[in-house]
């Protein structure tokens, strides 16, 4: 995959989350996915992927040895609102460094490095149908809006 391939599919799939959680009541974020977590540690996990592929971005532009598993950070636990928003700025970060990083330093051989593919854009694919599954049958539910009422679907 190259570049431009990457950010418009990470962009694509990331616009998709948040069209599916539009909207949503902030207490249903604690709700449990199929998986068995939350959407809130669901979205706090993949702001913890895209900063630290930011982070990698970083050695790679310091042209520096990168070990991914140096960069790993606990997952921080925040409320439903900064988590969001820093999953929001995590991303965009991600996707404005991987534009400033001078393809010579991505690329082997035209491609991105499988690292940046499997640590961010790969589990945000996977978690694309799981969301949009859950936020689907929460409005079916009638539990869409603050007060419990179905959300009218445009």
């Amino acid at each position: 995959m190259i570049r431009e391939e990457y950010i418009t599919a990470a962009g694509s799939c990331f616009e998709r989350l948040l069209g599916a959680i539009q909207e949503l009541p902030a207490e249903r974020f604690e709700l449990l996915l199929d998986g068995g977590e939350s959407v809130h540690e669901l979205f706090a996990e993949l702001s913890s992927r895209a900063e630290r592929m930011v982070r990698a971005l970083e050695v790679v532009m310091q042209q520096r040895d990168l070990r991914l598993d140096e960069l790993t950070r606990p997952i921080r636990r925040e409320e439903w609102k900064r988590t969001l928003a820093g999953f929001q700025i995590a991303h965009a970060t991600l996707l404005a460094a991987l534009e400033r990083v001078p393809l010579e330093r991505l690329h082997a051989e035209g491609e991105l490095p499988h690292w940046l593919l499997e640590s961010y854009l790969v589990p945000l694919e996977h978690a694309l149908p799981r969301v949009e599954a859950w936020a689907a049958h929460l409005r079916e539910r009638g539990l869409g809006g603050p007060t419990g009422l179905p959300v009218i679907q445009k």
